[in-house]
């Protein structure tokens, strides 16, 4: 059976940038058995799953303002993927019957369906109609609708959740028998094929990106195929970084965010095939960090000449898009 993995994507199986006749047109009304529609869970749409994870607020404006929910467990399965979905009632209002009285921050097990609709104006209507209307495009929004749920205990990342998978996972950089590990609570992670942290580097804040497996002890876990670094941009002042976070941009001026932290990059909007599409866009930015007193980011709307602060900015720096940052790299309020 042949399966479209997001209805938001596809309808089309070739590359976006092919001509219009050459994408396969897909009936939704047709009622072939040949596709399954498929949603940003990875589970047919209608179908009822248990997800976990944490609730935050969506954006104002837009049609994904209201409660959504960061998907961190699938049917019990760790997701570290940054799934982001707005939700909804099923009946009622939230608080009501078995529907849980949802906070921002807080960690809830739910039982859904995801569905959706289109939402937007197509942009061939509008220049038509010649009527002014505020709109966010034309696409598919995806929701969960939510049958019942509870408020759960926040979810902790450990190996043990992602044993044959790839997972980001951080704790303390040491070295034993000149092999880098990161210790967790209660284990360690034997990091195979990359260097030794070096002098500088031992005993701070770190992760590792790669695919983990069970060893001969309890508590200790492999990663293989695994890149690691340092997570805190005043330990890595004055060396070569990568960075993955978002580009943001207000008024002409363009910054970069990294788990939170607003930050410079060196003429951001002159880097190669720069467009003004990045805004909001998942990306990896290389470079030299530094510390430097430069015009105040949270000021670029209140005045034209903005005060000085200190702020870190990659120098000399490159770019590249990434599909989706994952879910320990999100700031902490989103």
């Amino acid at each position: 059976m042949k399966i479209l993995f997001s209805i938001s994507l596809a309808i089309a199986f070739a590359s976006p940038l092919n001509a219009q006749d050459e994408k396969t047109p897909i009936s939704l009304t047709s009622g072939s058995s040949e596709y399954v529609l498929v949603g940003e869970l990875g589970v047919k749409l209608g179908e009822t799953v248990t997800v976990t994870g944490r609730v935050v607020e969506g954006p104002f404006k837009g049609y994904e303002g209201g409660p959504n929910l960061i998907v961190q467990q699938i049917d019990g399965k760790s997701n570290q993927l940054n799934i982001r979905i707005p939700l909804t009632p099923y009946f009622g209002s939230f608080g009501d019957n078995r529907l849980p009285e949802l906070e921002n921050g807080k960690t809830y097990s739910l039982r859904v369906y995801e569905t959706g609709e289109f939402v937007g104006k197509p942009m061939a209507a509008y220049k038509e109609a010649g009527i002014m209307l505020q709109t966010s495009g034309f696409y598919f929004r995806n929701r969960l609708s939510v049958i019942s749920g509870s408020k759960v205990d926040p979810i902790s990342w450990g190996p043990e959740s992602f044993i044959g998978r790839n997972a980001l996972l951080s704790g303390t950089a040491v070295n034993e028998n000149d092999v880098p590990f990161i210790k967790l609570s209660g284990c360690k992670l034997k990091l195979r094929g990359v260097e030794k942290w070096t002098q500088e580097q031992l005993g701070k804040n770190a992760e590792v990106y790669g695919t983990v497996s069970e060893t001969k002890s309890a508590h200790v876990f492999e990663v293989t195929n695994c890149r690691h670094r340092l997570i805190e941009l005043s330990d890595q002042i004055g060396k070569t970084v990568s960075l993955r976070g978002t580009a943001r941009s207000l008024n002409g001026h363009w910054w970069f965010n990294y788990r939170g932290t607003d930050m410079y990059v060196e003429n951001m909007n002159l880097l190669p095939n720069w467009t003004v599409y990045n805004h909001w866009q998942p990306m990896e930015i290389t470079g030299t960090l530094e510390q430097a007193e430069l015009p105040r980011i949270d000021q670029v709307s209140l005045k034209p000449n903005r005060d000085l602060g200190t702020y870190y900015i990659v120098r000399v720096p490159d770019w590249k898009p990434v599909e989706k940052l994952l879910e320990p790299e999100l700031p902490a309020q989103d």
